[in-house]
């Protein structure tokens, strides 16, 4: 970063001014370290220099301040945007949701959300995962699972992090029923846990009742592909494929014995 600083500088002692994309890339790596207060000095200098900012240039600040809990400055800047004529955009209520969302403000939010219809706007599968994950952290779990329902009739195709959030969710709720039975819809829709779900699960599994694992294969035709997937993801981390293949016999024989073709 200091570098950059240097070369940044450099430029302009030579007379050459900088344009947007390297006021941005600046912005944006002073915002990941931290550095907000340059951050914004640097995006008020771009603007003295009658550089206009750009989506991105917007984007890049916003989401900095966002991260960092300076949600009230955030929207300082979005209402700069609204008043300078830039027309809504589906990126920018994301980034200001994911901020509500991390300082808890969870009513703005919604608000938020639920202004996209009147807006003529649609939210993304990046923005629904954003809803989702604020909603499970404050608890409403029946919200967001209503809201993981939604993303397929609105025609948003779930991802990953889709079923990950909303499964960690129930999890953390200790809803093991529901997470089971989302866990197995990922699993047809050929997705997988990331490696935050499969730790939850994997730790599930070696639960000495056993309970979660019975939950998990009652009538299921595919559950070896989803111990299979869940513990790989457990163990790739470890780098310890030889202990994936002793966890994976262990848990099936220790409580599906008796079955054929299993293992």
């Amino acid at each position: 970063m200091d570098e950059a600083v240097e070369l940044f500088q450099e430029m302009t002692r030579n007379g050459v001014i900088p344009n947007v994309v390297t006021y941005s890339t600046l912005i944006s790596g002073m915002s990941c370290v931290g550095q907000l207060a340059t951050a914004q000095e640097l995006f008020a200098e771009m603007c003295a220099y009658g550089l206009d900012p750009d989506l991105i240039s917007y984007s890049i600040l916003l989401d900095g301040l966002c991260k960092h809990g300076r949600i009230h400055e955030a929207f300082r800047i979005f209402h700069v945007m609204q008043s300078n004529g830039l027309e809504p955009n589906i990126i920018y209520d994301t980034i200001l949701i994911d901020g509500l969302c991390l300082v808890g403000q969870l009513k703005v939010a919604r608000e938020l959300f639920s202004a996209f219809t009147v807006k003529g706007l649609h939210p993304s599968v990046y923005t629904y995962n954003i809803m989702m994950k604020g909603l499970c952290k404050e608890g409403l779990l029946d919200e967001a699972y209503e809201l993981f329902q939604k993303m397929e009739a609105d025609g948003c195709m779930r991802d990953s992090c889709s079923f990950n959030t909303i499964i960690r969710g129930f999890l953390h709720n200790n809803d093991k029923e529901r997470a089971t039975q989302i866990l197995h819809e990922m699993v047809k829709e050929g997705l997988s846990a990331d490696f935050s779900t499969a730790i939850i699960l994997v730790d599930l599994f070696c639960d000495s009742t056993g309970e979660f694992f019975r939950a998990l294969v009652q009538n299921s035709e595919n559950y070896r592909s989803v111990i299979d997937m869940l513990l790989y993801k457990g163990m790739e981390k470890l780098n310890n494929i030889a202990e994936l293949a002793k966890q994976r016999h262990h848990v099936i024989g220790q409580y599906v014995l008796g079955h054929q073709g299993l293992v």
